[in-house]
């Protein structure tokens, strides 16, 4: 699991990064996005990465399930109207982020797109109902070897 630590100018921007992140990058959104400070954003930007050119106004941090070098990779691909940097376990001020993150309000307004929630909804239907019939096989089978 990784942190993008998203910043903006304004939370429409971030939204929509959001957005691009789960829609056309196809990560993999653990939970709610959280507000954060966005004095604190730079400041984690410019111990990674050194100086930076001009501050955030506002500043997300989201959890997302795949590795660092996955989501890097299909970030680049896409060109999100927001700044994104990804933060892993490597980084030091990971361990500090995933403490405070419960503690950081959630950024309102960002909600998964339907479409994708309805084939995430379909694809585990679709894996509980072969199991179900896998098992109701298993059982079959069990019966008629006893006889």
């Amino acid at each position: 699991m990784v942190l993008l630590l998203i910043r903006g100018d304004s939370y429409e921007k971030i939204k929509n990064a959001l957005a691009d992140v789960h829609r056309h990058a196809k990560l993999t959104i653990v939970g709610k996005p959280r507000i954060m400070v966005p004095e604190a954003a730079d400041e984690i930007l410019e111990y990674i990465v050194g100086n930076i050119k001009k501050p955030c106004k506002k500043a997300c941090l989201v959890k997302i399930e795949e590795n660092a070098p996955r989501s890097i990779d299909r970030i680049r691909k896409i060109h999100p109207p927001a700044h994104i940097v990804i933060l892993s376990e490597r980084h030091e001020p990971y361990s500090f982020l995933i403490d405070d993150f419960p503690k950081m309000p959630m950024l309102k307004g960002y909600y998964k797109s339907k479409a994708i929630l309805d084939n995430e909804n379909e694809e585990s239907n679709e894996k509980s109902e072969k199991n179900t019939k896998s098992k109701q096989k298993n059982t079959k089978n069990t019966k008629n070897t006893k006889k």
